[in-house]
Order: structure tokens, then sequence, then C-alpha cells
């Protein structure tokens, strides 16, 4: 029998109104319930009726200290319910500064702001460096970045960003950055209109090859053997070895690699197929 707390049952119950995509809450199970037994802070941009306050209040219990935050000061009414309420331009600096000044750093941040570029953007660039390690960030609606009342498709908008921060995060064993965030996250889950970051900077480091000092028995590279040209080259590249000598040999080794890279261009063009 599954005894498990169940959000989409929590969500049903709670006295306050709160809106809510359908595929979140197989989300919340999923990802918040590490968090359950452990005295952790969280804190929700985007108040709005108060609904999702009680039901991570009703999932969490007494090991969450629950904070809000929204815009509209009117949302001070539910400090009456036990949670501390800040009022702030969640696109603002200086608001978080005093805000992280106040409650020190965090263990979750869930994002249902907004949802305009800036606004997502500035709350990740001011609250990264706030979460405790084994945090997360969790931002909702993100499918904001492709809806054109908040002025997309851009290039700067924020779901473009988490896709340039794919690359940089896929970079970090072959290409060194100064990005402070890239030494925190490890991890980023994408689901339908959510994005997450997971913070642990010992698991973040920038990973290296490593040998096991194992036998090596027939270990031939085979991964080009599918590609004729690359075959040919192979065997034109023995016979000069053979004939020719280790300088001239050595400056065709260096060439080698452009001719590859030219010809995995030509061939990249027939991948256009798999991008629908």
């Amino acid at each position: 029998m599954n005894n498990k707390t169940n959000f989409f049952e929590i969500f049903k119950k709670v006295q306050y109104r709160s809106l809510k995509h359908t595929n979140y809450f197989s989300i919340y199970d999923e990802i918040f319930e590490k968090f359950k037994d452990k005295k952790i802070t969280l804190v929700e941009v985007g108040v709005t009726n108060g609904g999702s306050l009680m039901m991570w209040r009703e999932y969490f219990k007494d090991n969450a200290n629950i904070i809000g935050i929204d815009y509209n000061p009117a949302a001070k009414k539910w400090e009456k319910y036990g949670y501390k309420i800040f009022i702030g331009d969640q696109s603002n600096s200086n608001f978080w500064k005093s805000f992280f000044e106040e409650v020190g750093n965090i263990d979750i941040l869930i994002d249902d702001g907004g949802h305009t570029n800036e606004q997502q953007l500035a709350t990740f660039h001011s609250c990264y460096k706030h979460i405790n390690k084994d945090g997360i960030m969790f931002f909702e609606d993100t499918h904001s970045s492709y809806l054109r009342e908040f002025g997309n498709p851009s290039k700067y908008s924020f779901i473009n960003f988490c896709h340039s921060l794919i690359d940089k995060q896929n970079k970090k064993s072959i290409e060194k950055n100064n990005l402070t965030y890239l030494s925190k996250i490890y991890k980023i889950q994408f689901y339908q209109s959510v994005v997450i970051f997971f913070f642990n900077e010992d698991k973040a480091k920038a990973s290296s090859s490593i040998d096991n000092g194992g036998e090596t028995i027939n270990a031939e590279d085979y991964r080009l053997k599918d590609t004729k040209i690359f075959n040919f080259i192979d065997q034109i590249k023995i016979m000069v070895r053979k004939i020719t000598s280790q300088k001239i040999y050595n400056l065709i080794k260096k060439i080698y690699p452009y001719f590859k890279f030219l010809i995995f261009k030509i061939k990249n063009r027939n991948n256009k197929k798999y991008f629908r």
C-alpha cells in the first residue's frame, strides 16, 4: 500500500484558491519528497490567493519555514496564518539583497511570480548564490517564453537562457568559464512548463577522463568505421606512415582533425531530418 502524500489530493483540499497546471503535481511528488523530513526554508514568489502557501504547509508540516513574496501589499494578510510575507519586486536586485540579508540562505525557491523574462532572469541571478547545498530553484510556467503577451519569442527569453546553460554545462570538462552559477549547478531538469536547477558545488565540479588501469585487448577504435571516407583515409595514413618520415607523418596527423571537422560539417546537414 502506498502511503505517500499526494500533492494533488492536498491541492484539492486547501481552503483558498491556487492555480496550477495539471502536470505539476507529479513533479512536486517527485522533487519535494527528499525535503519532507528535513528542516528547510521554502520561498515562493507569487502568493496571490494563498492556496499554494497552504499546500506547502500541509505537505511539509512544521519542518518548513515557508516564506511568500509578492508585489501586491495585500498579500501581507497571509501573515496571520503564520507565513512570513515580503512585499517587493522580484526583478529588483536591491529587493533580493535586503531579503537575503534578513532571511539568509534558503533550500527551495519556487518562482510562480510574474513570469516575464526579466522577472525570471533577475530572480535566477539574484538567488542562485543563496541556495543551500542540495537545494533547488523551481521555475514554473516557463511556457511564458513562447507567449506574445510576454514579448516572446525572444533571443533573451528565460528559456533561451536555460538553453545556453545546457551548452555551458556540457562544455564544463572541455572549456573553462568564470560563471559562478556553473560552479554550483550540477543538474538541470526540464519538464513541460517547468525548469528546475539543482545545487551542489561538489557535484558541480568539471569532470575529467579517468582510466582504471585495466588490461587492453583488441581495443582498436571503431567509432568511425561506419563512414567509408574515414576508412579510406585511415588506409592512406597507414601507407604514408610506412613510406615517409615521422616528421611528415606528424604533420599529416595535425592536419587530419581539421579535415575531419569539414567532413562532419558536410555530414551534419543530413541530420536536419531529425530536427522536427
